[in-house]
């Protein structure tokens, strides 16, 4: 039975980051055929992947969750957190690399620097972790180290520190030269196996060049080796591996490595940097945190009191929920008894385990520093603390606005209820989705990063939970108005069929309010006309008239309406006279001063590649909507605009692929403006609810 038991100081927990198909699963698979945990290679389009193993990433060919992995190399224990770099999936990316003490950032040799490697990067230098660059599919046509490493410098700003330099590129690529063992290693492309070499003398120049740069750059972390290197202009080769595990652990360089995972040319010299020079969870360095509410940058020990961070949720069809969490304080107690501190509730962890894949081994005890699962908490979720303190809290992520939504419905009759508790389990698994209502459609709303995002959630509702859904856009929810004041508008309603009647007269004078005005009542009867008693009931007539209009059938709205005059009989006036009575008169006074629509407008804040303005404030403009300024920052450019809502709810994707996948938004409800006269014709047509019908009196 291998070992599962490991001190804090042997633990390595180190995060494979980077853009979509750079090919962060595949070295976790190689890892892990490398260490003995699989025999065979995994992939993801055969379904034989240890990481990518639910039926929609199988489907996909790539990542859309976290997933986890361990083994054990050179008597250390290394867990693997294999993230999705999709930007559907990035945030989820984000949570799990709060559980890291490493984030190995995978660059693909033939595409350089993308969007989400940069997004990774920021992501793990604002956590304070260290960052570890691999430069994989060095095997690839286009395979190009120099450019990647200018990239690397220009778009992340920092200088990065080749430790390995490739030996050939493309079909020539045959292994890495160690600039910190001094030796060569050419690979069998077939078995992965590596024979140890003298350095060719052709690398001669490229190992001196590099070994400049790793001079220089251990020469300015530390202050005693800074001065001799100034005065002398050289370190010797032992000063600067000794300096080498503080400066790696401590992120004051950027080291970067070459690997060919699916030929495994690399990957045992990756390890062996791992094992050697990432940081333990003893030398994690500080995470933000509250204490009795006040922010605190909180450093764990292995003698404190319990306390760990659910990093990822998992709702398994057949093994239920479980949690996964970083142990940042003390030991799990052996009890197993904590408090969930957004609760107030006790919890009990059972079992304690490793996760490889959806597969897991059961741990002796939990450690500090370890990633651990727990089955069947009772309301436990991503972001929660559990701890024995309560006023200590890790700061959870914040989540973007969702940037485009469904309106979800059961195919299948009684089965809301299952609906909604199934919503809310995809959300529990994954915190990027929530959940609103279309009062206009009256339909749960599922909301999230995009389309593919929305489109993966609701596979995952039918497979774990066998629920059939349709899915629409939201109806967008336009709104009516009158045009101009009318005075004097009668609203009559006189019923008499044997026995008591009904009569309600009342007057009215109505004009249309600025934006935003929603409803006004004026009560200005005198002398009696309409009795105290029944005024109320006339503007709730009013009101419910106005919850769907003449022209489309959506609610009127930014109107002021003037209760003048009325009539009443002393035995037929009831309440319902003069509601009916409010609900003529309002209809009759939009029948005479006109209606036109009202469209909901949103404010967005759009994030883009500096060389895509152009094509994106055309598109804005396509769109109907108005640029209202630009802000540069850095590379990107950040543009604010107003934009109709029904021209952007599939924005989400158009982005993305109008920008390659490097753009991204949020918008918030700006207010209301004028339909153009050319769509209203096209907007009533289309309208699901037509227009109001004249009241009758039968």
């Amino acid at each position: 039975m291998a070992k599962t038991l490991f001190e804090s100081g042997d633990i390595r927990n180190i995060a494979l980051c980077g853009h979509s198909a750079s090919g962060k699963t595949t070295i976790g698979e190689a890892i892990l055929l490398k260490t003995g945990v699989t025999t065979r290679f995994g992939s993801t389009t055969a379904g034989t992947s240890t990481f990518d193993f639910e039926p929609e990433e199988i489907k996909r060919g790539g990542s859309n969750a976290t997933a986890f992995a361990w083994c054990e190399y050179a008597g250390k224990k290394v867990n693997i957190i294999d993230t999705p770099g999709d930007g559907n999936f990035i945030y989820d990316s984000f949570t799990a690399l709060r559980g890291a003490d490493c984030a190995v950032i995978v660059v693909s040799a033939p595409d350089s620097v993308e969007v989400q490697t940069e997004n990774v990067f920021h992501e793990a230098k604002k956590l304070g972790i260290p960052r570890f660059f691999v430069i994989n599919k060095m095997d690839k046509e286009r395979a190009n180290a120099a450019q990647c490493l200018a990239d690397i410098k220009e778009e992340l700003e920092i200088t990065p520190v080749q430790l390995q330099i490739p030996m050939g590129a493309a079909e020539t690529f045959k292994g890495v030269i160690s600039l910190i063992k001094n030796k060569a290693y050419v690979y069998d492309g077939a078995t992965g196996k590596r024979k140890e070499t003298d350095i060719p003398a052709e690398y001669a120049d490229a190992v001196e060049e590099a070994w400049e740069g790793i001079i220089e750059a251990i020469a300015e972390t530390d202050d005693a080796l800074m001065e001799k290197y100034l005065e002398t202009m050289e370190l010797s080769h032992e000063e600067c591996i000794a300096a080498l595990p503080n400066a790696m652990q401590n992120g004051l360089i950027a080291p970067v490595f070459y690997c060919s995972a699916i030929n495994q040319i690399g990957i045992d010299l990756l390890l062996d940097m791992i094992a050697e020079y990432a940081p333990s969870p003893l030398c994690r360095h500080d995470i933000e945190a509250t204490k009795d509410g006040k922010e605190i940058s909180f450093t764990g020990k292995p003698s404190d009191s319990f306390a760990a961070l659910i990093i990822r949720s998992v709702i398994d069809e057949f093994s239920g929920k479980q949690n996964i969490m970083r142990v940042f304080s003390g030991n799990v107690p052996a009890d197993g008894n904590v408090v969930n501190v957004r609760t107030g509730d006790t919890e009990r962890l059972g079992t304690l385990y490793a996760l490889r894949g959806n597969n897991r081994d059961a741990l002796e005890k939990g450690v500090f520093g370890d990633i651990i699962a727990v089955a069947k908490l009772k309301d436990t979720r991503t972001n929660d603390t559990l701890g024995m303190d309560q006023s200590l809290v890790f700061k959870p992520i914040t989540y973007p606005e969702p940037m485009m939504s469904f309106n979800i419905a059961c195919k299948n009759k009684g089965e809301e209820d299952k609906l909604g508790i199934a919503v809310d389990k995809l959300i529990d698994e994954d915190p990027t989705l929530s959940k609103g209502y279309d009062d206009l459609g009256r339909a749960l709303t599922l909301k999230g990063m995009g389309q593919q995002h929305l489109e993966m959630a609701i596979d995952k509702m039918k497979r774990k939970f066998k629920l059939e859904v349709t899915s629409s856009l939201p109806l967008v929810a336009y709104r009516e108005t009158l045009k101009k004041r009318v005075q004097n508008i009668e609203g009559k309603h006189k019923k008499q069929s044997g026995g008591a009647g009904q009569f309600g007269v009342c007057y009215i004078n109505a004009e249309p309010l600025p934006r935003d005005g929603g409803f006004k009542f004026i009560d200005q009867i005198v002398g009696g006309a309409i009795p105290r008693q029944f005024i109320p009931a006339v503007e709730k007539g009013i009101v419910s008239r106005m919850e769907s209009g003449p022209l489309a059938g959506y609610p009127v709205t930014d109107i002021q309406v003037e209760l003048i005059d009325g009539k009443y009989h002393p035995v037929d006036s009831k309440e319902v006279a003069f509601q009916m009575a409010g609900r003529k008169a309002i209809l009759a006074s939009l029948a005479q001063g006109g209606v036109k629509l009202l469209e909901p407008v949103y404010k967005m804040d759009i994030t883009i590649p500096s060389e895509s303005v152009g094509d994106i404030m055309g598109d804005i403009t396509s769109r109907r909507g108005r640029v209202l300024g630009m802000d540069p920052e850095h590379k990107k450019t950040v543009i604010h605009a107003i934009c109709p809502l029904a021209e952007i709810q599939r924005y989400a994707p158009d982005l993305r692929s109008m920008t390659s996948g490097q753009g991204v938004f949020t918008m918030t409800f700006e207010g209301y403006e004028d339909v153009p006269s050319n769509l209203e014709a096209k907007i009533i047509k289309e309208s699901p609810f037509g227009g109001a019908k004249e009241e009758d009196d039968d």
